[in-house]
């Protein structure tokens, strides 16, 4: 991988739907050699996947919250992150260091359903200890 790839990257993280020629006048370079630099970092895994960013609002889905998961032991923290990604409006679900043992990062239409998410759901599987829920109060994308 070298500088060019970096960058090119970088532009894709940006804007997945970059057409090749644009992409090739930003870095300098000819379109075929872009072309095949991308299928080259495609088909070596370091792009994983493209994919569109909604407007959550507009989706119906205003609010965004980060959920700190403590686990009990009981169970291997690998299950209980497997069953709380499976729980509706669960976006990401990461087991971190520190305090907490797993983060989840969720989306709902209102307080009402981050609630029964919260207390209904997530508290309701085995091995959730506690949980301390951070509502976003605005996204920097």
């Amino acid at each position: 991988m070298d500088e060019d790839d970096r960058e090119l990257i970088e532009l894709l993280k940006k804007d997945g739907k970059i057409k090749i020629k644009k992409l090739a006048r930003k870095l300098g370079l000819p379109m075929s050699t872009v072309h095949h630099k991308v299928k080259m970092l495609e088909e070596r895994g370091y792009i994983k996947k493209y994919s569109a960013i909604p407007d959550y609002r507009k989706l119906g889905l205003p609010i965004s919250a980060f959920l700190m998961i403590t686990v009990d032991q009981v169970r291997p923290q690998e299950n209980v992150a497997a069953d709380i990604k499976k729980l509706p409006r669960v976006e990401e679900t990461y087991i971190i260091t520190g305090t907490y043992d797993i983060l989840a990062k969720v989306r709902v239409k209102d307080i009402d359903e981050m609630n029964d998410l919260v207390v209904k759901n997530l508290r309701n599987i085995k091995g959730v200890d506690k949980t301390i829920t951070s509502i976003v109060l605005k996204e920097i994308i």
